[in-house]
């Protein structure tokens, strides 16, 4: 509940001091150009660590929120700070999900690396980073950046189109209800009410002809929903008896307890991890998905070790935007 509610005090003030840690506070990032690719506007946590700040507004807020006594938030915000302080100095680092990564400096102090937040950046929902054309070293002048209105327009173009094929799907799917219906029907009629008029030797046959039918219906509604209900996983036990089969070329990395996995970015929908992985250019590290227990999120994993500090020293050759997930 600690993060929701900072993320909360952030909405509201723009920043959030808890006293023995230090203050966070946000701040608007222009967009930016790198390798290419002109990145979006985003507002990013920052923090300042300092054991000196002194603060009981965030405090307060926690124990309105909660609804518990003034005490009892104190108590929560300090079991938080201790799980923080111990985490960096026993691991180095420490990573929250939906939040970012605590880590120390070389002069031993904390220092944060956030996540890109939503609720953070709903105004710059829309942007998506855009890559140059170039022309030896220089940009083609012939290239537009298309504005936000530009993109929201082309997201209603692209909505109407799915709408208009869901409605032709859909009534593609009556006509084939009702085909079934009629073929139903008929089959009820001609093998069950004329019975008695069919020979001997074609009631088998009708027989195995309605069978085969039934068979085959309930296989595709089988499939579909097994399709539209894929299956959730609470515990790691769970995780671990489901069947995952995975090909050489599979895009899913099994994810195995005591392993160190570099991470790259971290989605709720597969299409948008693939599409980082493209943008990123991600391909060259072979990069594979994971779904950890317990956590819906999708990682983009650029690289599996068995210990963390082969884990680091490449992600610090690497990539030091990325982060280790254990």
């Amino acid at each position: 509940m600690i993060i929701p509610s900072l993320i909360r005090t952030l909405l509201e003030e723009n920043s959030a001091t808890i006293a023995g840690l230090g203050t966070f506070f946000v701040e608007k990032q222009p967009a930016q150009v790198k390798d290419d690719v002109v990145l979006p506007p985003q507002n990013m946590i920052l923090f300042r660590y300092s054991k000196d700040d002194e603060g009981f507004d965030f405090v307060t807020k926690l124990s309105k929120w909660k609804q518990i006594r003034m005490d009892a938030a104190q108590a929560e915000i300090s079991e938080w700070i201790n799980l923080i302080e111990n985490g960096v100095e026993h691991n180095k680092s420490v990573f929250l999900d939906d939040f970012g990564t605590f880590f120390k400096d070389s002069s031993g102090k904390i220092v944060f690396q956030s996540i890109i937040i939503p609720e953070l950046n709903i105004e710059n929902e829309g942007f998506d980073p855009v890559f140059m054309i170039q022309k030896g070293n220089l940009i083609n002048e012939d290239y537009v950046v298309k504005d936000k209105r530009s993109i929201l327009i082309n997201k209603e173009k692209k909505r109407d189109k799915t709408l208009f094929f869901g409605i032709i799907l859909v009534a593609a799917i009556l006509l084939c209800v009702l085909f079934i219906k009629d073929r139903f029907s008929y089959i009820y009629q001609t093998i069950f009410v004329q019975k008695e008029k069919l020979d001997e030797t074609l009631k088998p046959e009708g027989t195995a002809f309605i069978s085969s039918v039934l068979n085959e219906v309930l296989e595709v509604d089988t499939r579909e929903e097994k399709e539209a209900n894929p299956p959730v996983f609470k515990t790691e036990d769970q995780y671990a008896k489901v069947e995952k089969p995975l090909s050489p070329d599979s895009i899913y990395l099994p994810y195995q307890k005591g392993k160190f996995y570099v991470i790259a970015g971290s989605f709720l929908k597969e299409a948008d991890a693939l599409r980082h992985i493209k943008e990123k250019k991600l391909e060259k590290y072979d990069a594979k998905l994971i779904i950890v227990p317990e956590n819906q999120h999708l990682r983009v994993c650029i690289g599996s070790f068995d210990n963390e500090i082969d884990a680091s020293k490449f992600m610090t050759l690497n990539d030091k935007s990325c982060w280790i997930l254990k």
